[in-house]
């Protein structure tokens, strides 16, 4: 029997045919705000945060940001006024992808960023954080194989679970952002605008 996998050793990545997607949908992927230096062999922005940096709590976001959280639950520390990740379960726990859509949402709204693609394989999160329902978004017609990173090294085709992608467009009027985004997704999935 294969030893379990702690979260902490596995990094899920995009694949490039999302992450090529992403590009062209922002004009090019200026940040992703939660990365590594093999994650940037496939995302290729021109800056990155690597979970050292805190991106979640500590780093300033700007321009064009593309956003896969990693995986597991984190709590708000009231004493430090931040968001920590633990390996427990409990009910008061929240999920990775919800934490990081509200700072990318938070991000968004006061203008700090242009725009942003931010994708998750947490259907859950339809729950977690409507207001991903107020921005363009595709549900991936099938499950696409990422690339998983860990201790053992770089595996291509890793098999993962539904996948949603959200685009929140510049600020002002945005018709033909919001067209290019379903020009670019609708091959891959079902649009909702």
């Amino acid at each position: 029997m294969r030893p379990r996998e702690h979260n902490e050793d596995l990094e899920l990545i995009t694949n490039y045919d999302l992450v090529s997607a992403a590009h062209a949908c922002l004009d090019g992927v200026d940040l992703d705000v939660a990365s590594s230096k093999v994650a940037q062999e496939f995302v290729q922005a021109s800056s990155y945060f690597t979970p050292s940096d805190d991106a979640l709590n500590n780093q300033e976001w700007c321009d064009s940001v593309y956003l896969f959280p990693p995986g597991g639950s984190y709590f708000w520390c009231k004493e430090t006024q931040r968001w920590k990740k633990t390996r427990s379960s409990a009910i008061t726990l929240t999920s990775s992808h919800a934490a990081w859509f509200r700072r990318l949402y938070r991000e968004w709204y006061k203008g700090n960023i242009k725009d942003a693609i931010y994708m998750t394989n947490h259907p859950d999160m339809i729950r977690y954080d409507q207001r991903m329902f107020d921005f363009p978004f595709c549900v991936l017609r099938t499950a696409p194989r990422l690339v998983k990173n860990t201790s053992r090294g770089v595996e291509k085709g890793h098999k993962t679970g539904t996948c949603i992608i959200v685009y929140m467009p510049p600020h002002g009027l945005n018709d033909q952002n919001i067209q290019r985004f379903i020009d670019i997704y609708s091959e891959k999935g079902r649009c909702v605008c």
